[in-house]
């Protein structure tokens, strides 16, 4: 897992050395299996966007109806942090935040998992 950090950390450096913005593509995933026998569900996927700046975070997801993560778009920036192997976001350090382990790493790929079933990737 250490040397999947190393892009992670590099990235984390960078964002946070520089006023220049770091966007990211976002695509959340999870199964089908999950949300059995919930109804009006339609789309196990949502799209969005991580911008980084700093040691802030502007995340967008865009909801529609039939997405099982949303049906209004989400607009929210953060703090962020990276510790061990995970990237967390949070509103200040007093209130626990969204925890994502990395789990795999490239140049321009990141891909996190949140809980047990909610799936990340990020694209530059």
């Amino acid at each position: 897992m250490k040397n999947l950090l190393l892009p992670v950390i590099v990235l984390v450096a960078f964002a946070s050395c520089t006023s220049s913005k770091e966007e990211y593509g976002a695509v959340w995933e999870t199964s089908p299996a999950s949300f059995a026998g919930v109804k009006d569900v339609s789309d196990f996927t949502m799209n969005g966007k991580f911008i980084f700046d700093g040691d802030e975070v502007n995340i967008q997801a865009y909801g529609f109806d039939g997405c099982v993560f949303s049906k209004d778009t989400l607009d929210h920036t953060l703090k962020w942090k990276i510790s061990n192997d995970s990237l967390i976001t949070y509103n200040d350090e007093d209130t626990p935040g969204m925890v994502y382990t990395i789990m795999d790493t490239t140049d321009n790929l990141i891909h996190l998992q949140l809980m047990e079933d909610i799936f990340l990737t990020l694209e530059k």
